[in-house]
């Protein structure tokens, strides 16, 4: 059969861009390669042959080997895939249960320099631990989800990690006394920080379907284009490097009160060092007998190309 390009798409159509993440996941094993050489190599043996079952709806993806890095792409992409379905699944069993209303919560704090950004991610965990434990937030919060996310400012060099929160209440939440304003949001915030500054804090109720503030907070820990950055490799080679470091063994999604017991409930993997192949809730292993396509990847044409059956 002729050898084509890959097109692999979601069941609402959408493309899954596996080419698009293998290219920047080349590009990161080159800055590792004056950083940690062994992390390069796993990187480039990252995904370089993806396996799919043919079905009736077009091609179910079935397994490769990912390499696990914590900055790669291809494994990022995977992971948010993860907890974007994890989020629904929860969501969806606890609306089946006694429906329940949603928050979206952003908790910043000044950037950083890099000498700083170890100590800043630290104090950030804890001051969101901290924030939990308030009676305020105990009065109205029945579970969380929570993602840290740290952007880079090419200009100036300096970091800015924040954390993303998807908050459950009751849907009486927004009119009764337990009600908490933004600006009480943002006090408290700047209680737990500690800060001698009023940080910003942005929050605004979930209207509708919630896929949306889902795939806000399931978004990667770092994005791409906050270290690679091709024009200045030094930059790059310097943010790989320090990124590598702090962000070594750091839990960046964590789940609370009901959002953590319904991820019990429903059985679902971890959501960050989990299976990185079947990473929707209802997927299922591919039989020893079963038929597979297999694609490889070649990096002259930066695209997955079928191999020959």
């Amino acid at each position: 059969m002729t050898t084509r390009v890959l097109q692999d798409r979601s069941r609402t159509g959408k493309d899954r861009p596996w080419g698009k993440h293998k290219a920047m996941n080349e590009l990161l094993a080159a800055a590792y390669d004056d950083v940690r050489p062994d992390k390069a190599e796993r990187l480039r043996t990252c995904a370089t042959r993806l396996a799919f079952r043919p079905t009736d709806d077009g091609l179910k993806f079935a397994g490769t080997f990912f390499c696990r890095v914590r900055l790669c792409p291809m494994c990022s992409w995977r992971r948010s895939l993860k907890v974007a379905a994890q989020m629904n699944a929860i969501m969806d069993a606890i609306k089946a249960d006694k429906p329940k209303s949603y928050i979206l919560l952003t908790l910043t704090q000044r950037n950083c320099y890099p000498d700083e950004l170890d100590e800043s991610i630290t104090g950030l965990l804890r001051a969101f631990n901290r924030l939990t434990e308030l009676k305020d937030y105990k009065a109205a919060v029945l579970g969380y989800y929570r993602a840290v996310e740290v952007t880079h400012n090419l200009s100036e060099d300096t970091y800015h990690p924040h954390i993303h929160v998807v908050l459950c209440v009751n849907p009486s939440y927004f009119k009764s006394r337990n009600y908490v304003s933004q600006a009480r949001w943002t006090e408290l915030w700047r209680q737990c920080l500690r800060a001698d500054y009023t940080p910003v804090v942005d929050v605004r109720k979930i209207k509708g379907d919630a896929a949306a503030a889902v795939a806000e907070v399931a978004k990667y820990a770092v994005k791409t284009k906050d270290y690679i950055i091709p024009d200045d490799w030094d930059m790059t080679s310097q943010t790989v490097w320090l990124l590598d470091r702090v962000l070594h063994r750091r839990r960046f999604v964590a789940f609370g009160g009901v959002f953590k017991d319904y991820h019990k409930k429903l059985n679902l993997d971890d959501a960050e060092d989990g299976d990185l192949v079947h990473v929707e809730t209802d997927a299922t292993p591919v039989k020893p007998d079963e038929h597979v396509i297999h694609f490889a990847w070649y990096s002259g044409y930066r695209q997955y190309l079928r191999d020959s059956d």
